[in-house]
């Protein structure tokens, strides 16, 4: 951690007196100087700023670095010092930052480079505090093959894909995340913090409707010490033991699943936890294989497109080893199976042997697992199948992506009695 000191100079006159407070000769007098250096961490602090934290420093160190000073800290020796940047900006290489839209402009790149701050960080977390930028495709319209039903095998839409606006960011050695648009206020990632920086860049279409004030996102730098470093391969890193985890432009059930998607999203075992389940707290839609608007899992889940119908398989999410809740006591039920992949219109765990699931009732809509670390992986693909008409991913309602509950339970689960 990094220090700010602060020296302090206080000279006091020593002065000796006589019987009647006679004074001595003032020659005699003898002048001390005690220096005082008072040091502080550079740890958050909360700015005077609505809406900003900011790091302590002391005033001439946040001038230096190029922040702002907004209000107090460390009993008024030091500053909050708030780094904000925009589009453009260069480089940051401080702790709890900003990049801000209010300078983008139509029809360009909108970058900004983070840079780690020390060589103790390990992680980036980003935090969209704002983030509206356009839609992506959300018209059922066929884009791909031929747009008579009689023919349509195969033809597509273009629903999800980022093709106005997008934000990407770079990452070192391994996968970059998923591009992102649309309405994610409220979401975050994490990505491993580079040796060379990591450059953000928000990317505004000539067609884009998307104003300045279209994202605030916040940076926080995460040691390799830290307990609130996210497991290796997790994109989102969740706490506690119940929470919600919705795709990309979810946007509470009004979005759609954003397309070429391929990430995790994990949450943290608390203490005496072993299983955690998942539910459809409000929409499950991904994918509707050959067609068929039902519930799926397992092989049905993830196959890309049929040879010989209407496709539409790929969008699913795996959750490891998932199963049915265990009953009270125990009971082994001989209907449940473990499956890993999920997708159709509703979240089911699986009553039947690989593939097409049961219809839905209250006692199947939740899927468990004890398989650590928890999480569930999201993919998607650039493909929502057109045909049948009345049944294709490619409808807005079939490709809304979802939007899960979870909660975690002490008690583990009775593994199913055939698999």
């Amino acid at each position: 951690m990094i220090i700010s000191p602060v020296l302090i100079i206080s000279s006091y006159w020593v002065v000796t007196s006589g019987l009647g407070e006679r004074m001595v000769d003032d020659k005699r007098a003898k002048a001390l100087s005690v220096f005082t250096v008072v040091k502080f961490p550079n740890t958050v602090c909360d700015s005077s700023t609505s809406g900003r934290n900011g790091t302590c420093y002391t005033s001439s160190e946040c001038a230096s670095k190029g922040g702002s000073s907004s209000g107090s800290c460390a009993s008024s020796f030091g500053v909050c010092c708030v780094f904000e940047k925009t589009c453009g900006g260069g480089s940051l290489g401080e702790n709890n930052t900003y990049f801000v839209s209010t300078g983008r402009t139509v029809g360009s790149d909108c970058p900004l480079e983070i840079c780690k701050c020390s060589e103790d960080v390990c992680q980036l977390r980003l935090d969209f505090e704002t983030f509206v930028m356009n839609n992506p495709v959300t018209a059922a319209t066929v884009t791909s093959g031929s747009q008579t039903a009689a023919t349509g095998v195969g033809s597509s839409a273009s629903i999800g894909r980022c093709q106005t606006d997008s934000f990407s960011i770079t990452n070192c050695g391994g996968k970059a995340p998923p591009d992102i648009c649309g309405t994610n206020t409220g979401e975050h990632m994490y990505i491993s913090a580079c040796d060379t920086c990591n450059t953000l860049n928000a990317k505004f279409g000539a067609a884009t409707t998307a104003g300045t004030s279209a994202f605030t996102i916040k940076v926080t730098q995460i040691e390799c010490s830290s307990k609130n470093l996210a497991p290796s391969g997790c994109l989102q890193y969740y706490t506690g033991t119940t929470g919600q985890i919705d795709t990309f432009n979810f946007n509470g059930g009004t979005g759609v699943h954003l397309a070429n998607q391929d990430y995790s999203a994990c949450i943290r075992a608390e203490r005496t936890i072993c299983s955690i389940c998942y539910y459809q707290n409000s929409i499950f839609a991904l994918s509707v294989p050959d067609g068929a608007d039902t519930f799926f899992v397992d092989t049905y889940c993830g196959v890309g497109a049929y040879t010989d119908n209407n496709g539409g398989a790929f969008d699913h999410i795996i959750i490891p080893d998932g199963q049915c809740n265990s009953p009270a006591g125990g009971i082994v039920v001989a209907d449940n199976f473990e499956v890993d992949r999920y997708c159709g219109i509703a979240l089911l765990c699986s009553t039947v042997a690989k593939g097409l699931n049961a219809a839905p009732t209250a006692a199947l809509q939740t899927v468990c697992s004890m398989n650590r670390p928890f999480k569930i992986s999201i993919k998607t693909d650039d493909i929502e199948y057109a045909f049948p008409a009345t049944a294709a991913e490619g409808l807005l309602a079939n490709a809304r992506g979802f939007g899960l509950g979870y909660f975690m339970q002490t008690s583990c689960l009775t593994r199913p009695a055939a698999t």
